[in-house]
């Protein structure tokens, strides 16, 4: 079985990680390749040897041949299931999967960005919602990676529930590394921009930082927002504590040497970075947002407090940077609740059994 996936690059990225992650997981059991709809990225490099990975070299905007050219790769290559992943690629990969004849597999990996309020924004989301109703009805799986992103599948853009079902992310849970821990270093990972809410992380760690002078935060990930997040760490008074470490490949290394994970999004699906974090024995302070809730149980592997609430986020932070004993109890809950709900084998053979649900 020769399955592409379809997405529009392999820069850094949750959604990304996981094309890679399922590539590396399902190749000994299918013959699994990736076509970037845009340009490759760096994260290409992990997918390893005997893995094809096309590039359409399609621009912003929209481009109406990359159905075709899709359609075309797929005949000539001979591939038997496509699966398409992020909004971005979702219309040009179902019309491709019908042109060639194969069936597609869609994962949600999030709900749409917020278009407005405004008339034509409004009715442009509306439209392509409408394209997306029907063009669901073509294939065979539309996959959501949390049960709060399949309720919005559902409700807000109407598709039919029996097409869709949660598929949770998994990670490998055999990455494990061991580190120094010194109770004061809190660590996020993710792009900067502004959904992930840096800012009110930032300015919550300002209120820690006035009672715990030995605290630091690193900061993983660059993006838009980062000169005006380093602005703000230096108007508060901490950016000797604050460290914008950008994009890491050592990723693994920096969490087994924290002590407290923070996660301060607006949204999020099932974040791989979180995964990472409970893999690596680390407590999380989030948000209740999304898909939080569902990977990270409230109380018994972290403390989730509501969507922008500094104090409270402040609180669960001290909180924790203060109870050592706390720390490695929610810790350890986090490893076994990452191994037992979110492993990647799980996930792959959930993933195979779709796929070949669709040649029978």
């Amino acid at each position: 079985m020769r399955v592409l996936h379809v997405i529009e690059t392999l820069d850094f990225g949750g959604a990304e990680k996981v094309v890679v992650d399922l590539v590396a997981a399902t190749k000994g059991r299918c013959q699994p390749a990736v076509c970037c709809v845009k340009h490759s990225g760096e994260l290409a490099q992990r997918l390893g040897d005997g893995v094809q990975v096309f590039s359409l070299g399609k621009g912003e905007g929209n481009d109406l041949t990359v159905p075709w050219r899709l359609a075309r790769l797929v005949r000539e290559q001979g591939f038997d299931v496509m699966h398409s992943h992020l909004w971005g690629v979702y219309l040009e990969s179902a019309l491709a999967a019908k042109l060639a004849g194969v069936p597609l597999v869609h994962t949600v990996h999030g709900n749409y960005q917020d278009y407005g309020r405004r008339f034509i924004p409004r009715l442009k989301l509306a439209l392509r919602h409408r394209l997306e109703r029907f063009a669901a009805r073509w294939h065979q799986r539309i996959v959501t990676v949390s049960h709060s992103i399949q309720s919005y599948v559902v409700e807000n853009i109407g598709i039919d529930p029996r097409r869709v079902e949660t598929v949770h992310n998994g990670i490998d849970e055999r990455v494990s590394l061991q580190g120094e821990r010194r109770g004061t270093t809190f660590i996020t990972v993710g792009r900067m921009a502004a959904v992930k809410n840096h800012a009110m992380m930032i300015r919550a760690f300002a209120r820690v930082a006035a009672s715990r002078p030995d605290a630091r935060l690193q900061l993983v990930g660059d993006g838009p927002d980062r000169p005006a997040l380093e602005t703000l760490a230096a108007s508060l008074g901490v950016a000797s504590r604050v460290e914008f470490l950008g994009f890491r490949n050592d990723v693994a290394e920096l969490l087994a040497a924290a002590d407290v994970f923070l996660m301060s999004s607006h949204y999020e699906g099932v974040s791989i970075a979180i995964l990472e974090a409970m893999r690596a024995g680390l407590p999380v302070v989030g948000t209740q947002v999304g898909g939080i809730p569902e990977t990270v149980l409230q109380g018994e592997s972290g403390l989730l407090v509501p969507d922008g609430d500094e104090a409270a986020f402040a609180d669960a932070m001290l909180t924790l940077l203060q109870d050592a004993s706390r720390r490695a109890v929610l810790g350890r809950a986090a490893t076994q609740r990452q191994r037992e709900a979110f492993s990647l084998e799980s996930a792959a053979q959930r993933y195979l059994q779709i796929y070949a649900g669709g040649l029978q």
